[in-house]
């Protein structure tokens, strides 16, 4: 790996998510910014931290098993973010943008998966 973990096109692009998150978590009503939009917060920090995790380590098998957790969490996250939606949390606008954001990812994700085996 030439540059640093911080130079992979999948941890740009759920960075980006996150930064979204962050602006999406200013206007969201205050019953659910603590359950809710903190879940999905942390959810999103998460697989930040798995996939800057595979991208450091040199064990295959190591890097299958975080790989795997990502994915299973991006589809968690997927599933709060449409949760976020259907309780008016969020907008519709604000939704297509985080859910683009995440089948991104997952797309990466999938092919980082195929690649390692």
């Amino acid at each position: 790996m030439n540059g640093g973990p911080g130079d992979i096109p999948i941890v740009h692009t759920l960075y980006d998510a996150y930064v979204l998150w962050n602006e999406v978590m200013e206007k969201f009503p205050k019953p659910q910014r603590y359950t809710l939009g903190e879940t999905c917060s942390k959810y999103l920090l998460s697989i930040l931290e798995l996939l800057l995790g595979a991208a450091t380590t040199a064990v295959p098998a190591e890097k299958s098993v975080r790989l795997k957790e990502a994915s299973a969490k991006v589809d968690t996250a997927k599933l709060l973010v449409r949760l976020c939606k259907d309780c008016k949390c969020i907008t519709n606008v604000q939704y297509l943008k985080m859910e683009s954001k995440l089948v991104d990812t997952g797309k990466m994700l999938g092919g980082w998966m195929k690649s390692v085996g």
